[in-house]
């Protein structure tokens, strides 16, 4: 699902992934295993830093931050493709 909703945003919304606080290695292979597209920016979080920022404790968190930095919606959980969807449109508009 997330590859596919980067490719239908892209160009419009800025996708940042921290596939989980490990090195290069593993966050390569899960880019390649989940098949995201080229556009996404991938962090590599090997210290936890970046997760413990967001409060985001396993992967499948969504953080929805505007342009001026202002987190508009944070679900730590699974959240619907709808609902990612939606959320998305809302960064398009502001």
């Amino acid at each position: 699902m997330v590859a596919q909703v980067a490719r239908d945003y892209e160009g419009n919304v800025l996708f940042l992934t921290s596939p989980g606080q490990d090195g290069q290695p593993a966050m390569e292979r899960a880019v390649r295993d989940f098949g995201w597209p080229d556009s996404m920016i991938h962090a590599v979080d090997d210290d936890g830093k970046l997760w413990r920022h967001f409060d985001v404790v396993y992967r499948g968190a969504w953080i929805f931050i505007n342009q001026d930095g202002t987190v508009l919606e944070q679900s730590l959980t699974h959240i619907p493709e709808d609902e990612v969807r939606a959320n998305l449109d809302r960064l398009v508009d502001t």
